[in-house]
């Protein structure tokens, strides 16, 4: 068996942005949209982008550095499009914005929002400030670099700042710890970008060094350097953006969790596995999930391939793991499908998140949780993330909730129809919306492999 997954939606935002950059056409290879992408193509277009679907491409034409500044800025977008299209913005420090709405409560409630999203990511000069209206220009200084406990930037933060010393032709280095998520920083370096990416370590250091700080019992951290530096101008070349993890992450945790027979192959076509983004599928194995990466492309400036699926061995267990923060981190969106793989593992599974999304998934985990102990397994709420303690067999578990999380319901509906249940998951038309047509491709796999011989 053998599936197509909808594009992955962070790595096509990117990469329309990046399309309004280049000075000339670029070309998107074997491309649709991605559910809910549209709208933020049409806010690109405000500044100059302009894009027709030829078949199977998307061809872009570019305005480079010489991108038009539109007189109005969305605000009713998610974060991570709104601070691109406002830095794009912020590259003019004379013109005006406004935010405004309605003088009702929404409407008031709605510019405060925006007010404090903007003044997170941006330095701003007010021009007035009202209940429902919020006039500023953009001021020529940054905010200072900060990281988090795990000693990075945040993803948001990070891509704002890549983006802003572009557009301005200046220059930025910094060094961060861990896992980074760099789906943007191995983009600006594959359209050629000015900028240098790289490892640095126990390599960079003399013999005497490393030796003096063992003697010491210090430990040497690896860390990533990024530096970017002037560009003059971006040229267009060919790109493609591979299938979205998340959905691959369902069909291999279906395919671990199911029962299907043994003899089962699945295969997930051109799946993005950039390492900051996949970490998730990387959990799973070690928690024993059986599938590999039978072709892997190194292309486009990053990595995807074919993933082959198959059920567990039989008599064989999921086992459960410790997974700190750097290594959540990766699959933050993955998290819920981690939980539910606990719920069938021998032992202890503890998923720990970064301190500071704590507070913004504590409700989100008790909800989790909440679906998770009907199926009879142990499952704790902690500040810093889950911990579960998984059963040998599962039979009982119905009436799951998604509620407002589409990838809490995506892995919950995973969990019913690898218990048969009858009835879908709650406020699964989000799922829906967000991961369109997949849990048809589930429902279709599941038939498929549990399909009698002369059925098939």
């Amino acid at each position: 068996m053998e599936f197509i997954l909808n594009p992955d939606r962070e790595r096509m935002e990117l990469a329309l942005v990046m399309a309004l950059l280049v000075n000339g056409r670029t070309v998107f290879e074997d491309f649709s949209f991605a559910a809910g992408v549209e709208p933020f193509a049409e806010a690109l277009k405000e500044f100059g982008l302009s894009y027709v679907q030829q078949g199977h491409q998307l061809v872009l034409e570019g305005k480079g550095f010489q991108y038009a500044l539109p007189s109005m800025l969305p605000m009713d977008m998610s974060e991570s499009r709104c601070v691109m299209l406002w830095t794009l913005a912020s590259k003019d420090m004379e013109q005006i914005y406004t935010f405004a709405a309605e003088e009702d409560e929404a409407g008031i409630a709605k510019v405060a929002c925006a007010k404090e999203m903007l003044q997170k990511y941006f330095k701003v000069k007010p021009v007035s400030d009202e209940a429902a209206k919020f006039t500023f220009t953009f001021a020529a200084e940054d905010l200072p670099i900060k990281k988090d406990s795990l000693g990075n930037i945040s993803t948001v933060m990070r891509n704002r700042i890549l983006l802003r010393t572009l557009i301005r032709g200046e220059y930025i280095s910094f060094e961060e710890k861990g896992s980074v998520h760099d789906q943007w920083t191995k983009m600006l370096a594959y359209f050629g970008v000015n900028l240098k990416y790289e490892g640095r370590g126990m390599e960079q250091l003399t013999e005497l060094e490393r030796r003096m700080m063992m003697a010491r019992g210090q430990k040497i951290e690896r860390t990533q350097f990024t530096e970017l530096s002037e560009t003059q101008v971006i040229t267009g070349r060919d790109y493609y953006i591979p299938g979205d993890t998340t959905e691959a992450m369902a069909f291999v945790l279906l395919a671990t969790i199911a029962g299907i027979p043994k003899n089962t192959e699945v295969c997930l076509k051109n799946v993005d596995l950039n390492s900051s983004r996949a970490g998730a599928l990387t959990c799973l194995k070690r928690m024993g999930g059986n599938f590999e990466t039978v072709s892997r492309r190194e292309r486009f400036g990053d990595v995807y391939g074919d993933v082959m699926v198959y059920p567990l061995a039989s008599g064989k267990r999921l086992q459960g793991r410790r997974f700190s923060e750097d290594t959540i981190a990766t699959g933050l969106e993955e998290y819920p499908f981690l939980a539910v793989a606990a719920c069938f593992a021998e032992g202890e599974t503890i998923l720990r998140i970064p301190k500071e999304i704590r507070k913004e998934m504590r409700a989100r985990n008790e909800a989790l949780a909440e679906n998770l102990r009907k199926t009879g397994a142990e499952v704790g709420v902690y500040d810093d993330g889950l911990v579960i303690r998984g059963l040998e067999t599962i039979v009982n578990g119905s009436d799951f909730d998604g509620g407002e999380a589409p990838e809490n319901g995506l892995a919950l509906s995973v969990l019913s129809m690898a218990l048969e249940n009858d009835e879908p998951v709650a406020n699964v038309e989000l799922v829906e919306r967000t991961y369109p047509g997949v849990l048809q491709k589930l429902a279709q796999m599941l038939e498929m492999a549990t399909a009698k011989p002369e059925e098939s």
